[in-house]
């Protein structure tokens, strides 16, 4: 049995139950929500290659840059999700601060990226396993078994609700983490070829300007996903002090994590030679654990599959609840606001979120590949998280400054907006000029795809005579006030 939400909003003043499990999950479980998005050891035990062999020795900086980016980015953020802690995300942000068509564009991009990412991530992870299970043990599963049944999991969790979801992505995140950190501490402590040093954050080192801008660009993305307590925060308790807290909370641990493991992992391998580093044709990870922890990689394998899952879970969450925002104002057809009785879950959201992932997993990554892939998407959310932050700094600006004049600051909602807009239009600049090779070189245009399928939709079914009731509800915010410890069910 499933329930339609109602298109009003409000009634007789007082705004209805959202449909989703509130007072569920406390300020731990929404931490750990953004910090499996953002997918630690994934994203430094693969991307410390690619970004080693574009920028060389300056590959920490670059991890670096992208974390004060980042940061930067979320100074505005933060009073934006204070103030509205919706499951709408983005689409709530900008559609109060700019206005709804603005807003539903932004919710529009979000939505869409973070439904197709777990396509390529959990190709990626099942490519990961496969490799690695075939190659050291004979075990001759193909990858895409191995991805369909992490896509499954991502459905059963998105399925039974939040706390479900929260608990596996606590135990997951923080085992990762460990074997992350462990294996660049070992690192330190016996470094290859060149000793212990600090070439990786001397900018003298940059060679390539295009390569190191690339780099940051893949590092952005490695950064992304700290904004997706926002999607969960109707579900938590007291989401206006929590909310705020996971996000600038995952940021910083993620970029401690990054910058300490990607200084690590190159100083284990040995800054002299740090160009077989970035061709290695098998992870470094894999390698240096091999090597520093007499063979037993099988703990890389295992921290990676569990990032790869966890990534997917917590984009599922993402993707379900951005979606189930944005259609409860009546800006996507209203089926996508039905949830389901007994877990509380968007359920119709679910069920597509879950068949466009595994469709674009197998239709498009067996004749392409796997790897090609996650390096097409995952470069391809880059430049669309790019348009949504810039939008979100302007909703701020205009947010703060018309509707809470009292809290308008010139460093959270001027300086900062202009200096992450201007770092984010030169990275894209510096990211396509010239284009990259293939098949990275399609990103760029399947993020202006993404947005010209969401003008379709806007121009073509929103903005239509009649279509238009939208427009008035797209900032709203459900009554999360009366949300508090005692609702909740379960303390993560």
């Amino acid at each position: 049995m499933l329930t339609n939400q109602p298109e009003s909003p409000e009634v007789e003043g007082k705004a209805l139950d959202s449909g989703l499990q509130k007072g569920s999950i406390g300020l731990g479980g929404t931490l750990m929500q953004s910090i499996a998005q953002i997918s630690p050891t994934l994203g430094i035990f693969y991307t410390i290659a690619f970004t080693t062999g574009q920028a060389g020795a300056s590959a920490p900086l670059t991890y670096l840059s992208a974390f004060l980016v980042c940061l930067v980015i979320a100074v505005p953020m933060l009073g934006l999700a204070r103030h509205l802690p919706s499951a709408g995300g983005f689409y709530t942000y900008v559609s109060a601060g700019i206005g709804p068509k603005a807003g539903f564009m932004t919710g529009w991009l979000y939505a869409i990226m973070v439904t197709i990412v777990p396509a390529a991530l959990a190709a990626f992870t099942g490519a990961v396993l496969a490799d690695e299970l075939s190659g050291k043990y004979g075990i001759g599963i193909p990858w895409w078994i191995y991805s369909t049944v992490i896509l499954a999991i991502c459905f059963a969790c998105a399925y039974r609700g939040i706390v479900i979801s929260i608990k596996f992505l606590v135990v997951m995140t923080i085992f990762e983490m460990a074997v992350g950190l462990g294996l660049a501490v070992t690192g330190m402590f016996n470094p290859g070829p060149g000793g212990v040093n600090l070439d990786g954050f001397n900018p003298a080192n940059v060679q390539n300007p295009s390569g190191f801008f690339l780099a940051i660009v893949l590092s952005i993305f490695a950064f992304t996903g700290f904004e997706s307590a926002a999607a969960v925060g109707e579900e938590s308790r007291d989401p206006k002090r929590i909310v705020p807290k996971a996000i600038f909370g995952s940021l910083v641990l993620i970029g401690v994590f990054y910058v300490v493991t990607a200084w690590g992992l190159q100083i284990g391998w040995g800054t002299n030679d740090i160009a077989a580093l970035a061709a290695s044709p098998t992870a470094p990870a894999f390698v240096l654990a091999d090597r520093l922890w007499s063979g037993a990689s099988i703990l890389v394998l295992i921290a990676l599959v569990n990032s790869g899952l966890g990534v997917c879970i917590a984009c599922t969450t993402s993707a379900t609840r951005t979606i189930y925002g944005i259609a409860r104002t009546g800006a996507l057809p209203a089926f996508f606001a039905r949830t389901q009785p007994k877990h509380r879950t968007p359920i119709t959201a679910v069920y597509v979120q879950s068949a466009v992932a595994l469709g674009i997993c197998l239709a498009v990554g067996l004749p392409l590949g796997p790897y090609n892939l996650f390096n097409m998407l995952g470069t391809t959310g880059t430049f669309v998280y790019i348009p949504i932050f810039i939008l979100m700094n302007i909703a701020a600006f205009m947010f703060f400054r018309r509707k809470h004049p009292n809290e308008f600051n010139i460093w959270a909602h001027v300086v900062a907006p202009v200096v992450s807009t201007t770092a984010l239009l030169a990275i894209a600049y510096n990211s396509i000029v010239p284009l990259p090779a293939y098949p990275v070189i399609f990103a760029p245009f399947l993020a202006l795809t993404y947005g010209l399928l969401g003008a379709a939709v806007l121009f073509g079914r929103n903005l239509r005579p009649g279509k238009r009731a939208w427009m008035a509800r797209a900032g709203e915010l459900p009554d999360v006030d009366q949300v508090s410890s005692k609702s909740a069910t379960l303390p993560v």
